[in-house]
Parts: C-alpha cells; sequence; structure tokens
C-alpha cells in the first residue's frame, strides 16, 4: 500500500459504530467524491477533442442512447436548441456512456490519450457498478472502497488525460480528511422507469467493509421469501442477520418488473452491541406490539390515528406487501405472534431473531462467516483503519483468530477495533469474555488529553450535541476540536445519530448507554467542570433568545442573526459575541470571533456580512467589500445582507448609484420598513434628488406603522430635506418660490414635532441648520418680506435654539442678515458647557429611566432630576421628554446628573 494511501486511510474514517440503526456515511461519501470527480474529469476529455468538431450527436454512434439524452436535455431544458449546446449535452451521459464514446471515437482522441485510455478500461467499467450502488442507496460490496481508491491514487497530473477534478478531490481529502464530514451525495436525476416498488429500507450499516460473502445465504432467503409467507433468519447476536436482510431486501427492490412486492416495510426493534457479557441490547426503537403496528402503520398511511391494526390489514389486502420486522425477540409476545399469524395470510413477513417463531415460520439458521469470508473481513477493516499488525499477518493467523471470534462479524469488528487501539492480538483474544470493558479500558487510556477533555465536554452536556455545539462547549479552537473529535469517533465512546433539521442533515453526538456507564464508574468528572458546562450552555441559549428578540423588533439591526440549524446557532452566538468586542473597538478579538464563527459554518452568509461590518469599521474597506460579495454569492437575495451592502457602498465606498440599486430592491420589499425607507431616501439625498427623497419620507410617516423614535428620525430627516431641496431651489435654479417654500416647509415641520412633543437634539440642530441656511441664502429683496417671520421663529424657540452650538451664530446671522439687534440679549443664553441634550426612555419602574444621547444610553436615578421629588412625579414624566444632564461614568456604567426638562414649547 502505497504511502500516501497509508496516511489517508489512518485518518479518513470515524471509527465504525455498530449500532445497526446508525447511519454510516464516510465511505459512501468518499467514494460517491472520487467517482463524482472520474465522471467530469473523462466529460471533459469528451468536450476538449470530440465535441469541437462536431455539430450534432451522431458521435455517440447510438440510436437509443442518442434519443435518451436528447430527452434528458429537453426535459431540463424546455424550448433549447441542443445542437447549440453540446457540450451542456454530454452533463447528461451516464458513467458507462461517457468512456464507451470515447473508445468509439479514438479518431479524434491523440494518440497518448488513446494509450492511456486503454490502459484504464477495464478499470473504469470495474468503477461502473460501485458507481451504481453510490449515487443510488444500495449496498457496497467487499472491496468497493479499495477499487475506487486504487484507481484515484494512481493518477498523476502529468497522465495524458487531464484528471485535474479526481486528483484535486483526491488531494482535498487526504489534505482534510474531515472534509468528508460536511459533504453530501451529489443529487442523481432519476430518467430511469420509477420503480414500481415502494420501500423504507435504511441505508446498510456495512459501508464501511461492503457486505461480504453470504452468496449462498442471499440466494436461499430469496427463495425462502418467494415460496414461504414468514421466513424467519436465526442466529446469534451480531451474526449478520440484520445486514443479510438489508441486503436481501435491496435485492427485491431491484428486481423492478419482476418484484412480486408493491411495499417493502422495514421495522426494527432494536440495536446490538457487543459488550462483556456478549452480545447485548443497548437501545430498543419498538418496545412492545403496541410499538410494531404503530410503526408499519405510519409507514403505509400517517394519517391513522385510530384502529391502525384494522387500516394494515386493509391496506396488506390491497397491495402486495413485504414486512420486514429486525429483532423481534425483544418484542415477542403473545400479541406479536396474533400479529405475524393474521397479516401472513395478507402478505409475506420476514423476521430476524435470536429465538424463532416455531409453527409459524420457516427458519432459516445463519451461521458464522465462513474462513475466507471471515479473514477477508478482518483484512478490509485493517486496511480502512491501517491495523500494521493485522495487515502483516498470514492467512491462517487470520483464519484461527476468526475461530476463537466464532466467525462472528460483530465480534470480528471489535477484535479489529481494539488490536487497533495498541493492545496485542492474543491478549485480546484471551480476554474476549470482557471484551467490552477491556477495550473501553484501554480505549480511554490511550485517548490524548484534548480528547479527553472534548469527550467530558459532551458527558457534562448531558445531551446530544452538534458538532458545532461540541466546538462551542470546548477549550479548543476549531481546527483542534475536529481533530480531538476525529479521534473520539474511532473509538466506541461516542455516536452519533443523524437528524433532518430544517430539510437539512445534522450529525449529532452522544454517549451511548454502555460508555456512559463505563465512564461514570470510571472516570468520573468533576462537579465543577458540569456546572461550567451547564452555564457555558445555559450563556448560549440565552445568546440564542436575546438574538430571537431582536429578530423580532428590527430584522435590520446589525444584531439580528438568521439561524435555523445547530451549526448556524452557534455561529450567531459567536456572532454577536464579534459585535461585542467591535463596539469597544477591539477589532482583533472581534474579527477572531468572525473567524471561529467561520470555521463552524463556512456556508453561513451572516458570517459575511458581520464581518465585512467589523472590517468596515475598522477602517479595512476593501475586505469588507470582499466578504459582502462572498455573502450574495451565498445568499444572493437576502434582503438583510443587501441593506449593510447598500449602506456600505453609500457611505463608505460612496458608490451612490450601485447602492441606489440596492437600496431600491429592500425598499422595495419592505416599503414601510424605517430602515429601508432612511436608506433609500439617504441615496437619493446624495444624488441631489431631494424631492424623491422627501416623498419616500412622507410616505413613511403616512404608513402609521412607526414607534415614536422612528418618528422623531423620519421628521428629523425631512426637516434636513426640505432646507436642502430649499436652498437647492435658491443658489442653483434661482428658483425664490419654491426655495422659500421648502425652507418653511422644512420650519412648519419643526412646529408640528414641537406641537407633538416629539424633539430631539438631532430634530433641533437640523432645525436650527435649515434656519441658519435660509437666512444667509436670502436675497436681498427677500430679506424684509420674512424678516418678521424669522423673528417670531427664534424668539418662540429660543430655549430650543440656545441647546445648540449654533445659538450664537443665528444670532449673530440674524443681526447682520436683517439689520436688527433686538435679538442680541439672547447670546446670554446658552447651554454650559458638559451638559449634553437627550430624550427620556421611560421604564416599568418608577425610581429610574434612561436618557438617550447620541446613540448611548444614561441610566438615570429619580435623585437626578432636579424638578422632581418622587416616584409620582416621575411617573408623570412623558416618554421621549427631552432633557438637559451631565454625563458621567460610574462603575456600573455611564449615568445622569443633574438632569433638567427643557419645554417644549
Amino acid at each position: 500500500m502505497p504511502p500516501p494511501q497509508q496516511e489517508f486511510i489512518k485518518t479518513i474514517l470515524t471509527y465504525y459504530t455498530l449500532n445497526p440503526m446508525t447511519r454510516i456515511t464516510e465511505i459512501r461519501l468518499t467514494l460517491a467524491a472520487f467517482i463524482y470527480g472520474i465522471e467530469i474529469d473523462i466529460k471533459n476529455v469528451i468536450k476538449k477533442y470530440i465535441t469541437p468538431f462536431q455539430e450534432d450527436i451522431h458521435f455517440f454512434q447510438n440510436q437509443e442512447l442518442t434519443a435518451k439524452i436528447i430527452d434528458r436535455y429537453n426535459k431540463e431544458n424546455p424550448g433549447v436548441d441542443y445542437k447549440a449546446n453540446i457540450d451542456e449535452l454530454i452533463d447528461f451521459l451516464d458513467f458507462h456512456d461517457t468512456f464507451t464514446i470515447l473508445k468509439k471515437n479514438e479518431v479524434f482522441l491523440p494518440k497518448p490519450v488513446i494509450i492511456n485510455l486503454n490502459l484504464i478500461l477495464n478499470e473504469l467499467a470495474e468503477l461502473t457498478p460501485i458507481r451504481n450502488r453510490v449515487m443510488h442507496t444500495r449496498p457496497l460490496l467487499g472491496g468497493d472502497f479499495s477499487t475506487a481508491y486504487d484507481f484515484v491514487t494512481k493518477l498523476k497530473r502529468t497522465d495524458p488525460i487531464d484528471w485535474k477534478h479526481s486528483i484535486e478531490t483526491r488531494e482535498l481529502i487526504e489534505k482534510d480528511p474531515a472534509y468528508i464530514l460536511t459533504l453530501k451525495l451529489p443529487q442523481v436525476l432519476s430518467y430511469e422507469k420509477e420503480n414500481k416498488v415502494i420501500h423504507n429500507l435504511p441505508i446498510p450499516d456495512f459501508d464501511d467493509t461492503g457486505f461480504i460473502g453470504r452468496t449462498k445465504d442471499v440466494e436461499e432467503v430469496k427463495h425462502l421469501i418467494f415460496t414461504n409467507k414468514v421466513v424467519s433468519i436465526i442466529g446469534d447476536g451480531g451474526i449478520g442477520k440484520t445486514a443479510l436482510a438489508i441486503k436481501v431486501a435491496y435485492d427485491i427492490v431491484d428486481m423492478g418488473d419482476k418484484c412480486p412486492f408493491e411495499l417493502v416495510i422495514w421495522t426494527s426493534a432494536k440495536t446490538t452491541m457487543l459488550t462483556s457479557k456478549g452480545i447485548e441490547e443497548i437501545y430498543t426503537a419498538i418496545t412492545d406490539y403496541t410499538g410494531l403496528v404503530s410503526v408499519i402503520s405510519e409507514t403505509i398511511d400517517k394519517t391513522v390515528e385510530i384502529n391502525k391494526l384494522e387500516s394494515i390489514l386493509e391496506y396488506l389486502e390491497i397491495f402486495k406487501t413485504l414486512i420486514i420486522i429486525d429483532n423481534l425477540e425483544t418484542i415477542q409476545s403473545i400479541e406479536v405472534r396474533d400479529f405475524i399469524r393474521n397479516a401472513q395470510t395478507k402478505c409475506n413477513i420476514v423476521i430476524t431473531s435470536r429465538i424463532g417463531l416455531g409453527e409459524l415460520e420457516y427458519p432459516r439458521r445463519l451461521n458464522g462467516l465462513t474462513e475466507t469470508e471471515s479473514a477477508r473481513l478482518i483484512r478490509e477493516i485493517a486496511r480502512i483503519r491501517n491495523s500494521d499488525i493485522l495487515l502483516k499477518l498470514p492467512q491462517a493467523t487470520l483464519v484461527e483468530i476468526s475461530s476463537k471470534l466464532y466467525f462472528n462479524p460483530l465480534a470480528i469488528k471489535w477484535f479489529v477495533s481494539t488490536v487497533e487501539m495498541g493492545i496485542p492480538p492474543q491478549e485480546v483474544l484471551n480476554n474476549k469474555d470482557d471484551l467490552l470493558n477491556f477495550c473501553l479500558t484501554n480505549v480511554y487510556e490511550k485517548l490524548s488529553a484534548g480528547s479527553i477533555s472534548v469527550l467530558n465536554s459532551i458527558r457534562a452536556s448531558r445531551r446530544k450535541l452538534s458538532s458545532a455545539e461540541i466546538l462551542y462547549l470546548s477549550e479548543y479552537e476549531a481546527l483542534e476540536a475536529r481533530k480531538y473529535l476525529i479521534e473520539l469517533f474511532k473509538t466506541t465512546l461516542i455516536s452519533r445519530e443523524i437528524i433532518d433539521v430544517s430539510n437539512i442533515e445534522e450529525v449529532y453526538y452522544y454517549i451511548s448507554d454502555f460508555a456512559k456507564e463505563f465512564l461514570s464508574k470510571k472516570h468520573p468528572i468533576d462537579a465543577e467542570y458540569v456546572k461550567l458546562v451547564t452555564k457555558k450552555s445555559r450563556e448560549l441559549s440565552d445568546g440564542l433568545n436575546d438574538i430571537k428578540k431582536i429578530n423580532r423588533y428590527n430584522e435590520f439591526s446589525i444584531y439580528a442573526l438568521a439561524c435555523e440549524t445547530p451549526n448556524q446557532r452557534i455561529a450567531a452566538k459567536l456572532l454577536s459575541e464579534a459585535l461585542r468586542y467591535s463596539r469597544g473597538a477591539d477589532y482583533g478579538n472581534a474579527l477572531q470571533k468572525v473567524g471561529e464563527a467561520k470555521n463552524v459554518d463556512p456556508n453561513y452568509y451572516e458570517v459575511y456580512r458581520v464581518g465585512a461590518f467589523i472590517k468596515a469599521t475598522a477602517g479595512d474597506i476593501l475586505s469588507a467589500e470582499d466578504d459582502y460579495q462572498l455573502g450574495l454569492e451565498i445568499a444572493p437575495e437576502n434582503i438583510r445582507l443587501l441593506y449593510y451592502y447598500a449602506q456600505f457602498l453609500l457611505f463608505q465606498l460612496e458608490d451612490t448609484d450601485k447602492a441606489l440599486k440596492l437600496a431600491e430592491k429592500v425598499y422595495q420589499q419592505r416599503p414601510n420598513h424605517p430602515n429601508t425607507a432612511f436608506l433609500f431616501s439617504r441615496c437619493y439625498s446624495v444624488l441631489k434628488e431631494f424631492n424623491k427623497a422627501i416623498s419616500i419620507i412622507k410616505g413613511l410617516l403616512s404608513s402609521g406603522e412607526l414607534d415614536s423614535k422612528n418618528i422623531r428620525v423620519a421628521n428629523t430627516e425631512l426637516i434636513s430635506l426640505y432646507a436642502k431641496a430649499g436652498y437647492s431651489y435658491l443658489t442653483i435654479e434661482s428658483d425664490i418660490v419654491n426655495g422659500v417654500s421648502h425652507f418653511k416647509k422644512s420650519f412648519d415641520t419643526f412646529e408640528h414635532c414641537m406641537g407633538k412633543e416629539i424633539v430631539d437634539f438631532k430634530l433641533i440642530k437640523n432645525f436650527c441648520d435649515a434656519l441658519y441656511s435660509f437666512m444667509g441664502v436670502l436675497s436681498s429683496v427677500e430679506l424684509e418680506n420674512n424678516h418678521e417671520y424669522v423673528k417670531s421663529l427664534i424668539t418662540k424657540y429660543e430655549r430650543q435654539i440656545s441647546l445648540t452650538y449654533l445659538s450664537r451664530k443665528i444670532i449673530m446671522k440674524f443681526s447682520d442678515r436683517f439689520n436688527d439687534s433686538t435679538l442680541n440679549g439672547l447670546l446670554e443664553h446658552t447651554i454650559a458647557e458638559g451638559t449634553k441634550i437627550g430624550n427620556v426612555i421611560k421604564t416599568r419602574n418608577d425610581s429610574y429611566a434612561f436618557v438617550e444621547s447620541d446613540g448611548e444610553k444614561y441610566f438615570a436615578h429619580i435623585k437626578e432630576f432636579n424638578e422632581f421629588k418622587n416616584q409620582t412625579d416621575l411617573k408623570k414624566l412623558k416618554e421621549g421628554q427631552l432633557v438637559t444632564f451631565e454625563p458621567v461614568n460610574s462603575p456600573k456604567g455611564i449615568c445622569a446628573k443633574n438632569i433638567t426638562t427643557v419645554i417644549s414649547n
């Protein structure tokens, strides 16, 4: 075995779980990746050397194939001429057709390619049935993995055939074996006639080695099923009853039109595990007769809630059905026997059990593997697991070992697993009666400190955990934690379960019952550590609840994060922590948390949105844009991502035209949301299209869906927009009527807000800016017409004007422009140095409130309000009341002192 293959196989697989209902996918995913790469490369040879010289697909040289491929193409591309897209047509070829076509068209191929093709033609033919078994979820056979891997391993970049995708796939998996755990099987379009047999067969649990031997057993059991109503596969625990039943069932389903059944229903009563006492039950899916009937009923018709047995028997009258009951011995009872007695008159039944049913069945006793099959099983596992000790043993020794393990497949797998951990084979054999305990003890002692720590995190959590949750609860970086998780999965200390979450398969890890008992007795966890993990779990849960609240409050908040899968939830929590660091200008730690979130789920678009926001805040504009674009590649229509990218383009890159397009797209989806309206309006404002911006804000205000804060913001924007429009009319277009009119609309908006008592410092400031600008651009003719009007505004709102830095400038500008010094006395009314302006935010507690100013919230105790003596006074205070105050830092945070209310009108 070449060195690269040794390294790859040593690390690629997590340890085989021996629970028959656990879905083992690593081998199948690896094969899928390899064969998919090979298929792409062969199709690329056709596209490189043959299709450029073709105007049609006569080079297929097979009319039936030509018609089939054209039909497939037309179904996917209705109305498109395939002759203009011959390269795309090649993608609809089956694997076997690709190298067959190359062979038929050697005239177009360079001689080195022909030689290379002829050398591997037989091997490609061998890969075809493997490819079909992988892609169509059929049981793998012994040697499937080795055949495919040996082929991919010998491919070189210098070969005449360009194996780019195959080699890159191999190198990617060799470089990072954990990559396999993220793969999904490619979707296989079924163009063939639909199989008439409906079934719920599980994915085989022997993918690791493939189905080895038992050719005679398979054929005999199939024959018995076709000629008997009830067939029992009887044998010891772990002897391979379930594996044989699954293999036979898939063979029957694949008979197509020749299959005598229309329904094949699989049920399982329990899973098994080899323990120190032999093969013992560790988990039961069906515990009694009621559970059996419920599973069969739900498989046939989930809508049936009562009279399930009657419903089953009615279906069995209509459909030709085969029912398979796995591990029946755990639920044998008079009721179950009666059910089988009644059902067997209407359908065929196969059971696997350690105990037969007697007169009801035709029993087929299953013995252990043959000597050759047992030795092959050891070699297959040893090769995949890279167990040097076992690979070097001669055939006679392997047969001897198998005999001492009773040729039992489960015991053999346990044996190889134990030897792999460094225990001498003879020592394992001498202690096989106490195998489980001995194996687990030595497995634990061989674990690294990091693996033990990760194991303890899972144990202390007291529940099933996704890989992302394990990463979060452990004390290691993501790559380290994954390494330890893979190390753990080489043992039997943890098991896994694949669960559908939001139509996405998620893997959850847990401590199996037998391992939990062993660990509890031999290696108890310190109580403080359990409390620590519990605390982190609670913090995670609390953080996710906070995220949910923010999402409900404002979907455009930077802290709003969509999180559907377990991985996304962990990543979202890390992103929340990143944003907290960023708020404190700790960008190093913030981006570190973003990196951790990316490691948890690199395809989570929120990672790139938050990362871009933090980078932009830190001044790294170019990297920020890269992140926004990466996020949009993943979620091109996500409204929140588009919103933040539009903001970035507008304010950071000043690319207003591009920002406007995105802002309009977002606004059209949420026209009455303040965030989208403000952004869209500001784009038009920057482009000096003020009337369009005004129209958007007025539409928002008329929607009636704004809270008090956003009403203030909208009016603040409106005051500014009217003033800017007025300035433009007067200075650029020389339109005095419209100019003065828009300025007065700005002042009218302010007076309206004063009347409604919805003012804050920014709103007052915009009013003062507008007033100062108005006096500056008035022509000499208009000065006299507006003298008294402006004077009345200043006099009426002198208190509000005095709160801004513009107060002195406004008085001086009035005196200068109108040649009127009667208001100079107001120059003394200015706000004291160190004093801020803010708005009151009330709470349910009448002993304190908050004051919001410039985006900050200041704690305000009742005793700091100069005009209030008790809680009754504070209770009368209106929400949003304008106040002046002195900001003070305290050990508990920022506070407001010396608070004075500002009279609004």
